[in-house]
């Protein structure tokens, strides 16, 4: 699947990779199989208590909002979605809202249910951001997630023995900006056109510069890489 570029808060563009129709499908199905374990241990209960019919009405119906549910508790995943590791994001970046999900969730009745997921596939593969139906009004995509760093890769770096803070400013760094700048380190390593590299290396300091107001002319990955030498320097000290 092709990439999709996402403009984080820190105003740097990331590229994530779109999951592909068949992780989609395949999430989806494990959904399915999650769904009807639930479904037959609520009956099980049901069984054993006596109940009536009310009571199994009563029990059911929250299992019609099992993905909607799951994706606003669960960070744009749902347990099928979490075992593909992939999960709805915005198109814009944003953290996805209560409606952003409950639009999605609404138009699976178009995408999946009415068309045996006919619909949502078509879409998928004619559109170019991997959006289904629901995807497009609710202005959101599905990412691939990477696995979460560990700390120590992405806070806890050696501070070379005398160093001296470079830049002041980084006393404004958040702990949560540290993973986007070990991104935008990564992104720029692995782009093989010089010219596209050092626009998106320029581009991502600019903006970081601005945030911290910082200025200098120093070259975009031993920025980033300062930066994180910099707070490490800080911390450590406190």
């Amino acid at each position: 699947m092709a990439d999709i570029g996402i403009e984080t808060t820190q105003n740097v563009r990331i590229n994530f990779q779109l999951a592909s129709i068949g992780e989609r499908i395949s999430a989806t199905l494990l959904d399915l199989l999650f769904f009807f374990v639930i479904y037959m241990i609520l009956l099980l209960v049901i069984g054993l208590i006596g109940k009536d019919a009310v009571w199994i009405l009563f029990l059911l119906v929250p299992l019609m909002f099992y993905s909607l549910i799951f994706e606003v508790f669960m960070n744009g995943q749902t347990p099928g979605k979490k075992i593909m590791k992939i999960k709805v994001s915005t198109v814009d970046g944003s953290a996805p809202t209560f409606l952003n999900y409950l639009i999605r969730w609404m138009f699976r009745l178009v995408d999946i249910s009415l068309t045996y997921g006919i619909c949502g596939i078509l879409c998928i593969v004619i559109g170019e951001k991997g959006q289904r139906l629901g995807d497009i009004l609710a202005k959101t995509t599905v990412i691939r997630t990477k696995r979460k760093v560990s700390i120590e890769n992405t806070i806890l770096v050696d501070i070379p023995q005398n160093y001296e803070l470079v830049f002041p400013e980084s006393r404004k760094i958040n702990e949560k900006d540290l993973p986007l700048f070990k991104k935008v380190i990564a992104q720029i390593e692995s782009m093989e056109d010089p010219v596209e590299k050092l626009q998106f290396g320029l581009r991502a300091r600019k903006n970081v510069m601005e945030k911290l107001g910082i200025k200098t002319e120093i070259q975009p990955l031993d920025f980033f890489k300062t930066l994180i030498v910099d707070y490490n320097l800080i911390h450590r000290n406190r």
